[in-house]
Parts: C-alpha cells; structure tokens; sequence
C-alpha cells in the first residue's frame, strides 16, 4: 500500500512540473509514468532485498538444525537397542526448537507489510506450513483463511486439515489447485486426493482419479495405485512411495524402518 501512494504521489509533483515547464503534454506523460514505474521498482527492490535477507537467515537456520539432527540420528542409528520412540521424540523436540526460532525470525518481515500487497499472505503461508510441521494444528486452522495456495505441499495441507475437519469443498478445491500441475508436486495432490477418496469408501471415483492422473504425471506411485485399484486390491492401496512428502501430511505414520530416517523440513 506504501509503495504505491508514495509511489502516486511522487509521480503526481513531477507531472505537475512537468507541465509547468513543458506545453507538450506528451513530456507530462512520459515523465509522470516514468516516475512512477522508478518509484514502484525502486521501493520494491529495496523491501526486497531486506526479506530475502531474513529468509536467507531462516533458512540458515534450518540448514543447521537440520545437521545437528542428522548427527544425532546417525548415532542413535549406530547404537544398537535404541528405542526408536524415544529417539523419535528428541528429535522432534530439536526440530520444534528449530521451527519455533524460525517462525520467531519472520516477525522482522511483519514491518514490510504494508509495502506489499501478497506479502501478508506469503508470510503468514510460510508460518502454517512450520506449525503444521509442529502439529498445532490449532494454529494451522487459524492461519489457513489467509494463507496463498500457489505451492503444492500448502495445497495439500489444506486439503488434509480439510479431510481431518470433514469440511465441505474438497473437491471444488482440488479441481481448482490440480488442474496445472504435473511431476512430482501433481503426484502428492493427486495421491492424496486418491487416498480420501479410497478412505471414504469411493474407490471407482479414485480410480477414474488416476487414470485422468496416469496422463499427465508419470509417478510410480500413481502407476502402482491405479494399477492396484483397477484389480480390485483396495487394502494395497498406499501412497507410502511419496516418501517424506507424503509422511510430513500427519495422515498416516511410516513404518519402524521409515521412522527412523523421517527427520527432515
């Protein structure tokens, strides 16, 4: 909003210049437009160049928790009879404490918000996918109204706290998010649609799902639950081949072996 009354406003002095010391209004114009688009650009860089500092510190500081948990799992990995619950719970503690310093650096950007329209929004995405990591998802229903829903892995957040909270508009939602998407990031939409549907007891319609999938994203996993679905094996259904992105969901826990190694942001 700032940038664009300042903006406005010095584009506005010089016009009014302008036209006082040029009778072709033509100068008027080009110079008032000239301002402006100066003024935006300018002002936007600036604000730009300070959040990115603040994400480069975020993720700096992600980076490094995240070694220092590798480490720690790769000891407990090499210490024989280690309980695996136990181990699981320090780890996730390293983590909240890393998530929590990060979600604390990203009140820095809250001054830069009147500057930029979408940054409110960018930002307050970027803290629901940290809680939703932490599991409060308490604050994950609180933050979701004003979140931007461009990444896949937010998308899908929203789509399973939508699924958690039997909310209405799954579907709408869905068709809306999915409709561009294709690889990998199209894999974990698509599966985790699949899988609702299978959960709520519609595995015709999650079959008709992936075959429309099986076009345009060529995922194992897809391939693999379609083929299932199409012989009739519903209980084999498992989108455990999207690995971590699919874990990190909070909709099903891996097994032993995979929990072990499920440590990451």
């Amino acid at each position: 909003m700032f940038t664009l009354i300042i903006s406005l406003a010095v584009a506005a002095i010089v016009g009014g210049l302008s036209s006082l010391k040029w009778e072709n209004s033509s100068w008027t114009i080009i110079n008032t437009a000239a301002t402006f688009a100066v003024c935006w650009i300018g002002i936007g860089l600036f604000v730009r160049s300070r959040i990115n500092k603040v994400n480069a510190t975020i993720q700096n500081k992600m980076e490094e928790a995240q070694k220092k948990i590798n480490r720690k799992l790769q000891i407990f990995q090499n210490r024989p009879g280690s309980n695996v619950k136990s181990v699981q719970k320090t780890l996730e503690k390293d983590q909240n404490e890393a998530i929590l310093d990060a979600l604390k650096t990203t009140q820095r950007i809250d001054r830069y918000f009147k500057w930029n329209f979408l940054l409110k929004k960018q930002i307050t995405t970027m803290r629901m996918m940290f809680y939703y990591q932490m599991k409060d998802f308490k604050k994950v229903d609180e933050l979701l109204p004003g979140c931007m829903f461009f990444d896949p892995r937010a998308t899908a957040f929203k789509i399973a706290r939508m699924y958690k909270r039997k909310s209405d508009g799954i579907d709408k939602f869905f068709a809306k998010k999915s409709k561009r998407l294709k690889g990998d990031n199209g894999a974990l939409l698509y599966g985790l649609y699949s899988w609702i549907l299978v959960k709520n007891g519609e595995p015709e319609k999650a079959l008709e799902l992936l075959t429309i999938a099986r076009k345009k994203i060529n995922h194992p996993t897809i391939i693999d639950n379609r083929e299932k679905l199409a012989n009739g094996k519903i209980k084999q259904f498992s989108n455990s081949g999207l690995g971590e992105l699919w874990y990190s969901l909070n909709l099903e826990e891996p097994k032993v072996k995979q929990k072990k190694m499920r440590r990451k942001f």
